[in-house]
């Protein structure tokens, strides 16, 4: 099958973000994932199907100036982008929010918040200037529960989810379609070995489901929020999605 779809994972080379990668890879597209020193970019590569469609390049995404070169030199190889799909933020777990030391509270802001700013700064922009392609953020069941101990990570997955919703709104005179994704459950990675849950969500259904939603063919493909409770609703829903 030729390859003429192209998506950005970022967080790709994550226990989640493989799947979505692997998903997508086996679809035909070409997959951009940016990988930095010590992350699994090399395990990622012997995961997928076909590593030909895959493109690692590096870059911190902390820094706006090293996601901007990203964009770019995507633009310069593929010159349009279909999908972009983030999968990236940080735990965190050892004081009570007030209790927590500034340093990680800085640290939390940067690794959850600034990366998806500098992701929806330039790859929101470059969709808007093509005026199609989807914007997906995945979020985890931490926006909408607490734990003591690692409450900021709650904060910091409701703030996320709240700023893909705005650059929903704020892309209503455009055709690009933004989306969050939330599991309810943990995901099922290989990571996790045989510490897993039957109503877990695996890894590379949600990445069939993401792919679902990038080609539309999800039941409500066009709302901007996208609720998954476990495995079974997730079956379900693709079930609906092949009819």
């Amino acid at each position: 099958m030729p390859a003429t779809k192209t998506a950005l994972v970022a967080g790709g080379s994550g226990g989640i973000g493989e799947g979505i990668v692997k998903t997508l890879i086996a679809d035909g597209f070409v997959v951009y994932v940016p990988t930095r020193a010590g992350d699994n970019s090399e395990r990622l590569q012997a995961f997928v199907d076909n590593s030909e469609l895959l493109r690692l390049i590096p870059a911190d995404l902390c820094s706006e100036g090293e996601v901007s070169a990203l964009r770019d030199e995507i633009v310069s190889e593929a010159n349009s982008l279909d999908a972009v799909v983030v999968s990236v933020g940080s735990r965190y777990f050892g004081h009570r929010l007030h209790r927590m030391p500034r340093t990680d509270w800085d640290r939390s802001i940067q690794d959850n918040l600034a990366t998806h700013f500098n992701l929806q700064r330039s790859f929101v922009d470059l969709l808007r200037s093509q005026d199609t392609g989807v914007y997906i953020t995945l979020i985890g069941p931490e926006s909408e529960s607490i734990h003591p101990e690692e409450g900021v990570v709650s904060i910091m997955a409701g703030a996320q989810k709240m700023m893909t919703r705005v650059i929903a709104q704020e892309a209503f005179d455009s055709n690009v379609r933004v989306h969050t994704v939330t599991a309810h459950t943990s995901i099922t990675t290989r990571s996790r070995g045989e510490n897993v849950n039957p109503d877990w969500i695996a890894a590379e259904e949600l990445g069939r489901y993401v792919l679902a939603l990038i080609n539309g063919t999800i039941p409500g493909s066009n709302d901007v929020m996208h609720e998954l409770r476990n495995q079974n609703h997730v079956d379900a829903l693709l079930k609906a999605a092949r009819a």
